[in-house]
């Protein structure tokens, strides 16, 4: 096996013994470290067709909905309010930094339930969406109107566009093949355009403080790889991209990755998904408690002399014509 990431076959064992914090999938996982370029690849790699079984029905947060029960509701619309919307317009604030874009043509992809992707279009952008979802998709175009796609980038590539932006929040280490997706997101930028990439990075704080606890680890078989920093900018130079930039991810992001290390009970599947119980919204409870102090370590892993935050933004640009 190679390094997923920079192609190396110099990899050893890392972490074993791996289980699935959501309890998904059974058994055990482990990942592979590369000594070229530090990345972390799951061995073995799923494949390419079972890797929609890996999810459970309800992955990604969604906003209220009448049909659940006044419990479930009353906590989507707190979380709403109190953490993914100000976590969504810190990702705004921080790729407009980063990109120096206010406008233009953008393509999400992995846009699952579409609530960032609304807030792009809101934003003045000219905002896609692309999902593998068929739940979230539909969610994204009947309750919030938004331009969003069931498929993959070769989907994208056949509808024949060419985007200023294409975002890709931590979807990168979902993938068997992240070097082609990146180079996939190459072919459907225009000259000068941004690939933004939030992603959880191997060599941060947060791994070696959690090691194999790491929420990030504990993602697998889902997350098949964890790249480090230098593993990313070879991969993105050999696609084609320049002018590498780096960016931490919110606070909120950081801190709400801090709890679910902490935590795992508590993540959105099993708060939410179909047939949860009270103890898991009980649990959720907990997590926003343990989010205050999350945020603290948030903010520490921020100062320079670390080795960085956890959750990360990463931006490159496509080189421009001759």
């Amino acid at each position: 096996m190679r390094c997923l990431i920079c192609g190396s076959g110099s990899l050893e064992e890392r972490y074993t013994a791996v289980r699935d914090h959501f309890g998904v999938v059974p058994g055990e996982f482990r990942f592979l470290g590369c000594n070229a370029c530090g990345s972390l690849s799951l061995d073995p790699v799923p494949a390419a067709e079972s890797i929609a079984t890996l999810y459970p029905r309800e992955y990604t947060f969604r906003a209220a909905d009448t049909s659940e029960p006044a419990i479930r509701r009353l906590l989507r619309a707190i979380e709403w309010r109190l953490f993914y919307r100000p976590q969504y317009h810190g990702r705004l604030r921080t790729i407009r930094r980063l990109t120096g874009l206010g406008a233009g043509r953008a393509l999400e992809v992995g846009s699952g339930s579409g609530l960032f992707l609304r807030l792009l279009v809101e934003a003045g952008f000219e905002g896609r969406g692309l999902d593998i979802s068929r739940e979230d998709v539909a969610y994204a175009r009947e309750r919030l109107g938004l331009a969003v796609t069931e498929g993959d980038l070769a989907t994208a590539a056949s509808l024949d566009a060419r985007y200023d932006l294409v975002l890709m929040f931590y979807v990168l280490e979902h993938v068997p093949d992240p070097v082609e997706l990146v180079r996939s997101a190459c072919a459907l930028l225009a000259p000068g355009g941004w690939l933004v990439a939030a992603v959880p990075v191997i060599d941060s704080l947060q791994s070696r403080l959690f090691g194999a606890r790491w929420s990030q680890v504990t993602e697998a078989p889902r997350h098949i790889t964890l790249p480090s920093r230098a593993g990313l900018v070879r991969m993105l130079a050999a696609a084609g991209f320049t002018d590498v930039r780096w960016g931490a991810m919110p606070l909120l992001d950081n801190a709400g990755v801090i709890v679910m290390s902490l935590l795992p009970g508590a993540a959105t599947p099993q708060a939410y998904g179909r047939g949860a119980t009270l103890a898991p919204l009980v649990r959720r409870f907990a997590a926003g408690l343990l989010l205050p102090p999350a945020l603290l370590a948030a903010f520490a892993e921020r100062l320079p002399l670390g080795p960085g935050p956890g959750m990360t933004m990463v931006c490159a640009r496509k080189r421009p014509s001759p």
